[in-house]
């Protein structure tokens, strides 16, 4: 997931009230409306932005973004989609920083969400927990009990890490772990009807076959089973 935002000097002024501008502008900005500030809101409008500067109820020197002399505005303001409203955390202006004489600086926080994409290729070993039960049980808990990091006095964190670790080391010589393959689909772009509708029949009686498990049922299955094998080979 990304976010987009513009980041910029707009030299307008959007005021402290968003009457007329609920949807863009929070409520919570700097000053008084100019015909440019009004420009900037329309355009926000248009393209669905939300004004970030105006969100959040902040004192007034994390609201100037420009100050000279006795003269004090909100120019500079940052933009961002409204649907990623939930994910603006913070947005105002650094009193003691410039980034040019005169304008400070502003500061938004964004959550970013990434999603993780696994590749599909990639093989994934998994140790076989299955087999933790029985005499396999019992063996790991004695290993566990000999090669554990019982010692007390240490750290929480570094405790948890050493006895997690040991754990996977000893359930992995214990239990083994699997290959980490991936079944492959099958080739089946060539089927043609005829093909489709043998492999269908064959599903078919196998879960008769599944429910009733007579004489009749089996050498239908065996039947069709051969045919559809037939298929398969040519």
């Amino acid at each position: 997931m990304y976010h987009l935002s513009c980041v910029r000097d707009l030299n307008s002024h959007v005021s402290a009230t968003n009457v007329g501008f609920e949807r863009v502008h929070g409520g919570f900005g700097y000053g008084s409306r100019s015909q440019e500030g009004e420009d900037v809101l329309n355009f926000a409008l248009a393209y669905d932005l939300l004004i970030a500067n105006t969100v959040f109820k902040k004192r007034e020197s994390h609201l100037v973004t420009f100050r000279s002399g006795q003269h004090s505005s909100q120019i500079d303001f940052i933009l961002a989609r409204r649907e990623d409203r939930r994910d603006c955390l913070d947005c105002k202006v650094i009193p003691g920083e410039c980034v040019v004489p005169q304008h400070k600086l502003v500061v938004a926080d964004f959550r970013l969400r990434v999603r993780v994409h696994r590749d599909k290729c990639a093989k994934i070993v998994r140790t076989k927990w299955w087999k933790l039960r029985g005499e396999a049980a019992q063996a790991f808990k004695e290993r566990m009990l000999d090669e554990g990091p019982w010692e007390e006095g240490e750290d929480a964190d570094d405790m948890w890490l050493k006895m997690a670790t040991c754990i996977r080391k000893v359930a992995s010589e214990a239990f083994g772990v699997s290959r980490g393959g991936k079944q492959e689909g099958k080739d089946t772009w060539w089927w043609n009807d005829e093909v489709q509708r043998a492999i269908k029949e064959k599903k078919e009686c196998f879960k008769r076959l599944h429910l009733d498990k007579s004489a009749a049922n089996i050498e239908s299955y065996k039947l069709v089973k051969r045919v559809a094998k037939g298929y398969k080979e040519l």
